[in-house]
């Protein structure tokens, strides 16, 4: 009788240089909130740029299915083909849960009701709770017309305080927090920094693992209840009362994710999408002939790019609920799977304009149908609110280029020449605009 097959193991150098080029900076950089003068140094290093060429280093020796690394002290599965990826969100939340132990930790800090977090039945209540009241299956949202408002007004707003002089991150950043309290919660929110950094506290807690509750949580929760029980009309708030729920969907929970989701993360990929459009002047014309009208298609390719070349989540992990069959090998109930997206959207070997700019590989190529692209991840457990980023993201792009026609990368773009491959890093916190 045969033995039972194996999975390829990686070697123990090859684990020790995957931690040091991929796990380690991830989390020298932040979990859950980039820590600034960490994604500077990481940029200067090139360590996303070594960790896309050791994962083809590993799937030349291992490929092309999974094989085992260690992770720290962890024996996790790692994907090295896009079918194996596609697989596994396919499958998710169920055989593939969505909460291995170190994320259930770090995000149960500022989400312990989070839909990312939750399984099985849990999962479904929550996920169709979210999904209507971010109409996930529509292709706008019924509230867009008050959303693009609330995007011209505080657009507007933040150009011209910035008047002459440079725009920066704080000043982009600020203007999605603004934008996101008005959106999420209602007008009332507006001015509530307050809020807004009480999250930015706990996901910063968050990024050490923390195994004691934060005296900030409270607070938060307390201001935060007031806007979701106020409802204020137009808001994504005034929504809630009327989605699927019970004691148990723990609807101001599901708030959370929307916010920082909206006001952090998408900040950074619009912020590395202005640049890119500022630093290739046929898609700086494309742009500008397509804001003529009323529809930016491209302008969404855009901003889609900045998310494929430079993801702010580089790795997506799960873990398997029960014992599977994986090219003829058992994996057992219990074991990590891992996918590195800022290795899959860089694949040179499988993707044709890995290392270019490419808007119109969304718009008229296959971009939005590729499986290796995952971030707003896909499958089952795919990002309910990509539309309603990509509305928001893509409204205050088209306002800030309106705004500013001679727009203009000032400082931090330098490696983003069209004639050579684009770096793999791109450091929001260094970029400057001028007009």
């Amino acid at each position: 009788m045969p033995a039972p097959r194996e999975l390829p193991s990686a070697s123990l150098l090859d684990s020790v240089q995957f931690n040091q080029a991929v796990i380690i900076p991830n989390a020298v950089q932040g979990l859950f909130r980039r820590r600034p003068n960490a994604v500077g140094v990481a940029t200067r290093l090139d360590l996303d740029g070594r960790g896309v060429r050791l994962m083809e280093g590993l799937r030349e020796r291992y490929g092309p299915g999974p094989v085992w690394i260690r992770v720290m002290a962890d024996r996790v599965l790692l994907c090295l083909q896009v079918e194996d990826v596609a697989r596994v969100l396919d499958g998710s939340p169920h055989p593939f849960a969505s909460d291995p132990a170190a994320k259930r930790k770090g995000m149960a800090h500022f989400q312990p009701d989070a839909l990312t977090l939750s399984r099985g039945e849990l999962w479904q209540n929550r996920r169709a709770f979210t999904e209507s009241v971010l109409q996930t299956p529509a292709q706008a949202h019924a509230l867009a017309g008050e959303f693009l408002d609330v995007v011209v007004e505080e657009t507007d707003r933040t150009l011209t305080g910035v008047g002459d002089g440079p725009l920066r991150f704080d000043d982009w950043h600020e203007l999605f927090r603004r934008i996101v309290r008005r959106v999420v919660l209602g007008d009332a929110a507006a001015e509530d920094e307050e809020l807004s950094d009480l999250l930015a506290t706990l996901m910063s807690e968050a990024n050490g693992l923390p195994s004691e509750p934060s005296p900030s949580y409270p607070d938060y929760v307390e201001r935060l209840a007031g806007y979701v029980e106020a409802a204020e009309p137009g808001s994504l708030a005034s929504l809630l009362a009327a989605a699927p729920q019970d004691v148990d969907t723990r609807v101001a929970g599901q708030v959370t994710h929307w916010l920082f989701a909206l006001q952090d993360t998408l900040a950074v990929n619009a912020f590395r999408a202005l640049a890119l459009i500022a630093a290739h002047p046929a898609a700086r014309a494309a742009v500008a002939q397509e804001l003529e009208g009323e529809d930016a298609p491209y302008l969404a390719g855009c901003l889609q790019e900045a998310m494929r070349l430079f993801p702010t989540t580089p790795l997506l992990s799960r873990e398997t609920l029960v014992d599977l069959a994986w090219n003829g090998a058992t994996v057992p109930a219990g074991t990590q799977v891992l996918i590195v997206n800022a290795f899959h959207h860089r694949d040179r070997a499988h993707v044709p304009y890995a290392d270019r700019f490419a808007p119109q590989e969304w718009t008229a190529g296959d971009a939005a149908r590729q499986r290796a692209f995952n971030h707003f991840s896909s499958g089952p457990q795919g990002c309910p609110g990509a539309n309603l980023a990509l509305l928001l993201g893509t409204a205050v792009l088209a306002q800030t280029l309106r705004g500013l026609p001679g727009l203009r990368a000032t400082d931090g773009a330098g490696g983003l020449d069209p004639g050579r491959p684009l770096p793999h890093s791109l450091n929001p916190y260094a970029l400057r605009f001028g007009a």
